[in-house]
């Protein structure tokens, strides 16, 4: 066999290639289940309602007015994506499969896990559950918001501190 500086250059290129391949340190993963201090995935508190539905994983409209409405979402079939015509997303579900806060707060979390991972959080009646609301670490414009029943997280959410006009009952 003749190795010609062409046949030896391609190799080499190929030797190097494959080396770099196998020893390439590969990137930190990110952990798309997170609902973090701005949102879940691609949708983010005080997106524009333009913004948030070319994501495209914004559904059809569900209840609301025209001020402040409800909106199915592709992460989780509920509860809904709340947005305001005027101020954008408001406030977005964590309830999407393996949704978690980034201190592990989740869907089935006890309600001492909240008070441990936000001892900050303020509690009170709302409805049906207790809830806690806490401003985001990382973010003090948004607040996490959870509804505890029976001990246990039932549902939250990242929201805006200000409703504007999506007050809820």
């Amino acid at each position: 066999m003749r190795i010609t500086p062409t046949a030896f250059g391609a190799a080499a290129a190929l030797g190097v290639a494959t080396f770099a391949l196998v020893n390439a340190v590969p990137a930190a993963a990110v952990d798309s289940s997170v609902l973090g201090p701005n949102g879940y995935g691609a949708i983010s508190v005080g997106m524009s309602v333009a913004r948030a539905k070319a994501t495209g994983k914004v559904g059809s409209p569900v209840g609301g007015t025209d001020l402040c409405r409800g909106y199915n979402w592709a992460y989780s079939s509920g509860p809904v994506l709340i947005m305001s015509t005027k101020y954008g997303v408001y406030s977005v579900p964590g309830t999407a499969p393996g949704a978690h806060t980034p201190e592990g707060i989740k869907v089935g979390s006890t309600e001492d896990e909240v008070r441990a991972a936000y001892p900050d959080a303020v509690s009170g009646p709302h409805n049906t559950v207790i809830q806690y609301a806490v401003p985001t670490k990382k973010n003090p414009a948004n607040q996490y918001v959870f509804g505890v029943r029976d001990g246990q997280v039932v549902g939250m959410a990242v929201q805006s501190v200000n409703p504007h006009d999506c007050v809820a009952g």
